[in-house]
């Protein structure tokens, strides 16, 4: 007998007496914590319990169908994972590699052995894993391709570098349980101390200030800060609304969240972009009274940002606004008392040309997910979701996915009027928005669709007559 069958054969057998195993004991329970997620949005290792390594993009491959197998931890990116959750304890798992794919079951099979790998992002329910937590405070990966029937597993048992992960019918068992370490995608340490803090106290050194609780507030730094240094987010952090100086950067570690639940009113914005050139990356901005983040500069760029539980758009960009890139940004559950404001990214109010949007997602915020309304400049968004828009937490708004233009009658002295806009979109999906998932909204430029989505949204699934009016 060859040695494949031999491991086959093995195989089987394991997989029979997990399944009695199962059947019979109720020592390791899958039940159903009251929780809202069981793993955080944030960077994280994933280690198998049954073999102790961690899941690993083969050979550091960023490309379409490579490989993902157990590897003992060496802190390399293809180690890193981004976790973003989707609602009701459903994530998507990103690679920590550059380009941003998506932990992906083969060509969404609902067999056992079905090969798990990476590829880009497109929304489909083979990137879509239900988080299940058992008692032991690990967690088990099921896959919603399979109707939660099946789980992501290590083949076979193996304990061995190089070990294949898969899809096989939910266990429960050690070959399907994962802890999750949290780490930094900046953070170059091994995964054995990726939890940990680097520092016990606030440290300014360089170009580089940190920020953590008990130590320098954000205010502080940002009185410090200036064009080329980068603030450090250590954890969460508590902070009023701040002004960030042009040229500054802010970048997060372990699970970085600045929380701004002391702001208030339409001044607490939290964090306001007015200048050139600063990049923000692995921060959750959240519970601001206004925007989370507010941009009228230009040229600034932001990476694994997530926008959440603010009371008016998660990231707006307005007022001249422009070449401003997003990249892997999540804008989520942002909510106004009215409805009618808190889109996930409002790209609009005059906003300026060349603002693109790849691998950002908008859900379950009380308005629109993107909304161009009176933009002046057409934008790009590529590879982009909007989902469930219009309604958060018994808050009703507009409810579209991608609304691409509107009227401008915010302009002094200037008749209401179209800006014909040329937006590109590709590889962008809606689903189940309260209103349209694609809304051309009036405006009046040649848009370019290709390869876009849209399915289950409440009014149309595609709003786009011929030409708009004013």
């Amino acid at each position: 007998m060859s040695k494949i069958s031999i491991k086959r054969c093995l195989a089987a057998v394991a997989a029979t007496l997990c399944l009695a195993v199962s059947s019979m004991t109720a020592a390791m329970p899958l039940t159903s914590f009251a929780a809202s997620n069981y793993i955080s949005d944030g960077w994280y290792y994933i280690k198998n319990v049954n073999s102790q390594k961690y899941l690993d993009v083969a050979g550091k491959k960023d490309a379409n169908g490579t490989n993902v197998i157990q590897y003992q931890g060496t802190g390399g990116d293809n180690q890193k994972w981004y976790v973003r959750n989707l609602g009701n304890n459903v994530i998507t798992i990103q690679s920590g590699l550059g380009s941003g794919r998506m932990l992906d079951v083969e060509n969404g099979a609902n067999v056992d052995g079905t090969n798990i790998r990476i590829w880009q992002s497109n929304g489909a329910t083979a990137q879509k894993f239900k988080v299940v937590k058992n008692s032991s405070g690990v967690y088990c990966l099921l896959t919603e391709n399979s109707n939660e029937s099946k789980a992501v597993d290590v083949y076979g048992w193996d304990k061995n570098n190089n070990g294949n992960i898969d899809q096989w019918t939910y266990n429960g068992l050690a070959c399907q349980q994962f802890k999750f370490e949290a780490t930094s995608k900046g953070s170059s340490s091994s995964s054995s101390s990726s939890s940990s803090s680097t520092s016990s106290s606030s440290t300014t050194s360089g170009t580089t200030i940190e920020v953590k609780n008990g130590g320098t507030s954000l205010a502080t730094a940002i009185s410090k800060a200036k064009a080329g240094t980068t603030i450090v987010i250590n954890g969460t952090v508590k902070s009023g609304a701040v002004k960030v100086p042009a040229g500054v950067n802010i970048s997060g570690k372990n699970n970085a969240v600045i929380d701004f639940s002391q702001t208030s009113g339409s001044n607490g914005r939290g964090l306001s972009f007015y200048g050139n050139g600063s990049t923000v990356q692995n921060v959750a901005i959240k519970n601001a009274s206004d925007n989370g983040i507010y941009i009228e500069g230009s040229n600034n760029t932001f990476k694994y940002v997530e926008a959440c539980y603010n009371e008016d758009a998660g990231f707006q960009v307005c007022n001249g606004g422009s070449n401003n890139k997003f990249y892997n940004c999540h804008s989520h559950h942002n909510a106004d008392a009215a409805g009618e404001n808190a889109d996930g990214f409002a790209n609009k109010l005059h906003s300026g040309t060349g603002n693109y949007y790849e691998n950002c997602i908008a859900d379950y915020n009380s308005d629109d997910g993107w909304d161009c309304y009176a933009a002046h400049g057409a934008v790009t968004l590529v590879n982009c979701q909007a989902n469930y828009n219009g309604y958060c937490n018994g808050i009703y708004g507009d409810g579209n996915g991608f609304k691409m233009g509107g009227v401008d009658n915010k302009t002094p002295g200037v008749a209401a009027h179209l800006d014909p806009l040329n937006h590109v979109l590709k590889g962008c999906s809606a689903k189940g928005n309260y209103a349209s998932g694609f809304d051309r909204n009036n405006q009046s430029g040649v848009v370019t669709m290709e390869n876009c989505t849209a399915d289950g949204n409440k009014k149309n699934n595609f709003n786009w007559p011929a030409k708009g009016k004013p």
